[in-house]
């Protein structure tokens, strides 16, 4: 490839909420991006339908939350019913995470529609659809994309094009894991009858199955397909009614979509190969038990994004894009084995379990203090780093975790603290000003991280009139490291001498203080 010129930065294949994130905080970034989608106009029907707190934070912060407010439906409670249709179990609370309900659904096209509507307003981000990418080939300096009518430069490649990713393929990477051998219609109905709120789920192990509701009066239902069944009659329009209507759904409705899905278990072998990256479910795919297949795509932009863009404004070397699939691949992991685990206990086709599962949650059910705490807590596993070594674990319990952004007030008007640290690093002091306590090494790693300093707490502008952060972080006065992805990195103690962050030069690859984009060559 003898071309050095480049097209842009990045080229991110495939315009699914993943890539469309993606592009959305590379482009917040300043990173030239080129999304490429072979389809010729987005989506119109669902796929993805759940939500959790942190995929609201993340669409909150990225400006697209306020576009598509109609699009979700919140604070759903859950009620598992056993085959003679009694209550087992019923989550009668939702957990509240960053100012939102833990748990909800929303109308995948209309998430998309904000997306892309956020991007057309970037103008270094340029969203390209009818384009395929047939073939990818990479050297030192860059990727070729073969766009079939012509060629396209970039620095990176992500490819988030899906399960079945071609790009994937190409590469010659494994996807470990295991496809399960049950299959489920998937029903989308419109004008939704059903007399209840919130998610149900049939534990008959006849027929195990389950009932969403969606915005706009939508209401998704999934069924087993049991052994001995025949594909087309149970995706058949007759069937698919019957079905909804034994489980009190009405007959009134609309039918939006009907497929046969088959769900997975699997991970990519790695999610990087040189300037190639995978994301979305082309590195990962789970089964939609936990809700977690989405919102795992959004967390791998949330991860990536802030690093791919480090390295390519010169702050970081590229040993940084390594850490993608360590701190990716535990959560994701947990978040699986919770999600199958949650499938094959709640829809068990075994008569003999499911009577011992409804003995069991009716003994939980019968014990008011367990009872309470489980219905006040999200068993979802949450987005932490234990191990990583982008973060000084050891420093404070806080550390690896998502910091919280409560409602502070800024002389006197209401401001989340994520809108307040901006969109890249930002050291935050919890009752100590930082710029008063910093030494000259750590102003320059901060310098070299472009860190946001700012004071809450102090006697200055910015306060905390609940207190939220120091309850959260049980200390105070104190200096909070905060990665762009909201991860806690670090915890210091103001005055405990200079060269607390010399740890972050060697983990991050951090480059000099002179912050030069690496220059094009013609």
């Amino acid at each position: 490839m003898p071309q050095k010129n480049f097209d842009c930065d990045v080229a991110i294949i495939g315009a699914g909420p993943t890539g469309l994130m993606m592009a959305l905080q590379l482009g917040r970034a300043g990173v030239r991006v080129c999304v490429l989608e072979k389809r010729d106009e987005p989506f119109t029907t669902p796929r993805a339908i759940a939500y959790d707190a942190e995929l609201m934070r993340s669409l909150r912060t990225v400006g697209v939350l306020e576009r598509i407010e109609a699009s979700f439906v919140h604070d759903l409670g859950v009620r598992y019913l056993n085959a003679k249709g009694k209550v087992l179990w019923s989550f009668t609370q939702c957990p509240q995470a960053f100012g939102f309900a833990a748990r909800g659904t929303y109308y995948q096209p209309d998430l998309e529609r904000g997306l892309s509507e956020a991007i057309a307003e970037l103008p270094q981000v340029t969203l390209r659809r009818g384009t395929e990418v047939c073939a990818v080939v990479q050297d030192d300096d860059g990727v070729m994309l073969d766009l079939g009518g012509g060629m396209l430069r970039a620095r990176y490649a992500v490819a988030c094009d899906g399960g079945s990713s071609p790009t994937r393929a190409a590469l010659g990477l494994r996807f470990e894991g295991e496809t399960f051998t049950e299959k489920w219609v998937v029903v989308d109905t419109l004008e939704d009858q059903f007399p209840e709120d919130g998610i149900f789920f049939f534990c008959d192990p006849a027929r195990p199955a389950l009932t969403v509701p969606n915005a706009g009066g939508r209401r998704r239902w999934e069924f087993l397909v049991m052994p001995g069944d025949d594909e087309a009659e149970v995706s058949s329009d007759a069937w698919v009614r019957a079905r909804i209507a034994e489980q009190g759904g009405g007959a009134g409705f609309g039918i939006e979509r009907c497929v046969i899905y088959t769900f997975h278990a699997r991970y990519a072998a790695e999610f990087r190969v040189g300037r190639l990256l995978l994301a979305g479910d082309a590195a990962h795919v789970t089964p939609p038990f936990a809700g977690q297949g989405l919102v795992g795509g959004v967390r791998d932009a949330g991860n990536l994004a802030w690093k791919l863009a480090g390295v390519l404004q010169g702050r970081f070397g590229a040993e940084i894009l390594d850490s993608y699939r360590p701190e990716r691949l535990p959560q994701l992991h947990r978040a699986t084995g919770f999600a199958v685990r949650l499938g094959g206990f709640i829809m068990t086709t075994r008569p003999v379990q499911a009577w011992m599962r409804d003995r069991l949650m009716r003994l939980i059910w019968s014990v008011p203090p367990l009872r309470d705490y489980i219905d006040r807590n999200d068993p979802v596993p949450h987005n932490v780093q234990r191990h990583s070594p982008l973060v000084r674990r050891r420093a404070h319990r806080r550390v690896g975790r998502l910091i919280e952004t409560p409602e502070l007030s800024v002389a006197g008007r209401a401001a989340r603290l994520d809108a307040l640290m901006g969109p890249g690093f930002a050291l935050v002091g919890l009752g100590v000003e930082p710029e008063t306590v910093l030494g000259r090494k750590d102003r320059d790693t901060l310098d070299r991280l472009g860190a946001r300093l700012l004071g809450v707490e102090t006697g200055g502008a910015i306060r905390d009139p609940q207190g939220a952060l120091a309850k959260w972080l049980g200390r105070r006065p104190a200096l909070v490291l905060v990665r762009p992805d909201r991860i806690v990195a670090d915890v210091m103690a103001p005055g405990a001498g200079d060269g607390q962050l010399d740890w972050l030069v060697g983990a991050y690859s951090l480059n000099q203080p002179a912050i030069t984009k690496e220059k094009e060559t013609a």
